[in-house]
């Protein structure tokens, strides 16, 4: 006969954040007193030595402990389920804040022994402004929107997900071997969970609220998707029965038509270097132009110029490791985790192709019309 789990370990990784930090335990209080069950909250820690001050003097008040490992945020996580006392451990990260039955949601979903983890629901609070407008209207973000329209996922951030320890540690935990910049390893983790025979359910009522202004900054945004993009990189290396072969990436396009235009330039002149730039600000107009229109219009023109520019900044970030590698056969695959999701790749990837076309001959005609 099943037994449901004992009880809940709530591990956060830290550094810093301190108010942040302050803020999420207070919610936790209130989550862990809706909770019948008994519960902990283990941060594993490594702030400076100032910060370590106030970090435990958080912990007296709400009834946390502190361990102290650094800096890899994965081997954090590792380190505080290997230290938790419970049979579901509730991962999230230090700049959210727990709603009152978010404990509640996340143990009551394991109702039989197949399911070895649970996603939770994110929501982004603070002020919209022009650049989360289009940050938010983009495919980066969507992952955290999975428990509102999936039953079960293959994978899921860590910000908001539980998982039994047993399972967790079996499996062993997140992949260390993950550089600890591009990330990668909750999906890497949710994969390898999913394969096992386990599923990941979704739980949308389990929701947290997670902070824009530490998420979503121009400067943070562009260093992520870098990173996103690496990423993807080493989990085609660990996960290749998900490659599917996609449209031609336009960081490809652009590169062909850069090694044209350095060729011209020997014959016709150091001008011709000019369509480089040219033909990548063309076609982010055109691409911009087409989503816009496929999008219905959900964001403003400039603000789908934005988008672009983020997906060309992940699309670099996922190539500059595929060069590092020397493994260009990836150049032109992706990762499906979904069903139906190559259907959309597909559509969108059409569109696309079109709008190169169409800059691409732009250009042409421009320069046919100098060069005569």
């Amino acid at each position: 006969m099943y037994c449901k789990p004992n009880g809940i370990s709530i591990v956060i990784a830290t550094k810093g954040r301190v108010t942040l930090l302050d803020e999420l335990l207070a919610s936790l209080d209130i989550a862990r007193k809706r909770f019948s069950g008994p519960s902990e909250v283990v941060l594993v820690d490594d702030s400076s030595p100032e910060d370590v001050v106030l970090v435990d003097e958080s912990c007296a008040r709400h009834n946390a402990r502190r361990i102290a490992f650094g800096p890899s945020v994965s081997e954090k996580r590792n380190v505080g389920v290997k230290n938790s006392i419970y049979d579901i451990v509730l991962l999230l990260d230090s700049d959210c804040l727990a709603t009152p039955n978010l404990l509640v949601e996340h143990y009551d979903a394991y109702s039989d022994e197949t399911v070895g983890a649970v996603a939770g629901l994110l929501e982004f609070t603070g002020p919209d402004t022009w650049f989360w407008l289009a940050v938010a209207h983009s495919q980066f973000v969507v992952c955290f929107d999975f428990p509102r329209w999936m039953p079960e996922v293959p994978w899921t951030p860590t910000a908001n997900c539980s998982v039994r320890r047993d399972l967790f540690l079996e499996l062993g935990g997140f992949d260390a071997g993950f550089p600890n910049k591009p990330g990668g390893e909750d999906v890497d983790l949710g994969l390898r969970l999913t394969s096992s025979g386990h599923s990941m359910v979704c739980r949308p009522e389990a929701l947290v609220y997670h902070q824009k202004k530490t998420w979503v900054s121009v400067k943070a945004m562009i260093k992520r998707l870098w990173h996103y993009g690496s990423a993807d990189y080493y989990l085609m290396e660990r996960h290749p029965d998900l490659l599917w072969r996609c449209y031609p990436r336009r960081t490809l396009m652009f590169t062909a038509l850069a090694a044209l235009c350095v060729v011209l330039a020997i014959f016709a002149g150091p001008w011709m270097l000019a369509g480089i730039p040219l033909v990548i600000i063309v076609d982010l107009i055109c691409c911009s132009l087409m989503m816009q229109h496929y999008d219905r219009h959900q964001v403003g023109f400039l603000q789908q110029v934005v988008i672009q520019l983020l997906i060309l900044d992940n699309e670099l970030g996922f190539l500059y490791q595929c060069m590092r590698h020397h493994q260009y056969s990836y150049a032109n695959k992706q990762l499906i985790y979904f069903e139906g999701q190559a259907f959309g790749i597909t559509e969108r990837g059409s569109l696309l192709s079109i709008a190169h076309l169409v800059s691409i001959a732009a250009v042409g005609i421009l320069f046919l019309a100098l060069l005569g």
